[in-house]
């Protein structure tokens, strides 16, 4: 009676043992699975914040639109991911009105299939919404390059 408990104990030993290896392996494998999402979101991010800062600075020096700065620059926010991502319609109120009013203009095909008439008007609508917002705008190009200086 004696060795069959020895047995029984050391088949639970044994048994315990291997699951709790097996346990701290899938542990180490998830814990190594994090690491590299979390780099793959840094890289993207740093991408991201790149494209940002030079859209940003290309808007500030007036070498891009001020419409098409804002609608690539709001796209870009919108996938950035940080832990303290600001409120982009709060905190950068001037890019959004200006990315609201041409967010369903067409673009590309689209732009080329439609009436010329209704493309001067779109134009018109989007050229006027530039020079209303222009100032909005700019201040929050302002504040996107100092908070993107600020993470790095």
């Amino acid at each position: 009676m004696t060795l069959s408990w020895i047995l029984a104990t050391l088949a639970a030993v044994l048994i315990l043992g291997g699951l709790s290896f097996y346990l701290g392996r899938l542990l180490w494998l998830i814990k190594q699975q994090q690491l590299k999402q979390q780099q793959v979101v840094e890289a993207k991010n740093a991408n991201l914040i790149e494209s940002i800062v030079l859209i940003a600075k290309a808007m500030r020096e007036e070498q891009c639109e001020l419409s098409e700065g804002a609608l690539r620059l709001w796209v870009l926010l919108d996938h950035l991911q940080l832990p303290e991502k600001p409120d982009a319609v709060h905190t950068y109120p001037g890019l959004f009105k200006m990315y609201d009013v041409i967010k369903d203009m067409p673009t590309h095909q689209a732009r080329k299939e439609r009436d010329k008439k209704e493309i001067r008007h779109l134009d018109h609508i989007r050229e006027q919404a530039e020079i209303d917002l222009k100032a909005d705008i700019l201040a929050d190009v302002h504040k996107l390059l100092a908070f993107f200086q600020n993470q790095k």
